[in-house]
């Protein structure tokens, strides 16, 4: 019996909090232990741009082709890239048959305020956690100071985060993963250490089980 597809949803109120770039490194992180779809239901398509170079071990659908695919080939993964912003509604379908929903934040203020906010407008019992991205490097304190306030207030933050880091834009632009580019090992080593982590670790193990 194979085991179920797990769904894992990233979505945010703001934009530029490196919420493409997380879809797509998860994307390739879960490639490692399982068949992987990335849903690009963002409008700007940017994972479907990363993706065309056909270079990225995992399938690049949109909404309208992801069924299509899914009744051809069974999924260990499904990755969802959500527009920026969702509303109410959209919200509610986001979070259905969700096993986990991820909310990329930087470090900064007004991120982390829109993060909460989005926080608030999930529906009660929602299996959602927080992910730290664009985090600065030392000496500045930054996602350690972002980690502390967000575990002071019990949100369920996870304690990798992920660090700012140029080689992501060079792995957008050349279409590769983030392993495959010149010093990628450094920004890469970030999601190893994250799939060691509740709630990655136990969405691979359930599959590897």
């Amino acid at each position: 019996m194979q085991p179920s597809t797990k769904f894992i949803t990233l979505t945010s109120y703001k934009g530029g909090v490196g919420k493409t770039t997380s879809a797509v490194c998860l994307s390739c992180l879960f490639s490692n232990y399982g068949q992987v779809m990335l849903i690009d239901s963002d409008p700007n398509r940017s994972a479907t741009a990363w993706a065309s170079s056909g270079n990225l071990p995992f399938k690049v659908a949109t909404e309208n082709t992801a069924t299509r695919l899914m009744a051809k080939t069974h999924f260990d993964f499904v990755v969802i890239d959500t527009p920026a912003r969702p509303a109410e509604a959209e919200m509610q379908e986001l979070v259905e048959g969700c096993d986990l929903l991820l909310l990329p934040t930087t470090p900064d203020s007004l991120a982390m305020k829109a993060m909460m906010l989005t926080s608030q407008s999930l529906p009660k019992g929602t299996n959602y956690h927080i992910l730290l991205t664009m985090v600065p490097p030392p000496p500045q304190r930054d996602g350690e100071d972002a980690l502390k306030v967000l575990q002071e207030k019990d949100f369920p933050v996870i304690k990798q985060g992920i660090r700012l880091l140029k080689v992501y834009k060079d792995a957008a632009a050349l279409g590769l993963p983030i392993s495959s580019i010149k010093g990628g090992k450094k920004a890469w080593q970030d999601w190893i250490e994250l799939a060691k982590l509740s709630p990655i670790s136990e969405l691979i193990n359930s599959e590897i089980s």
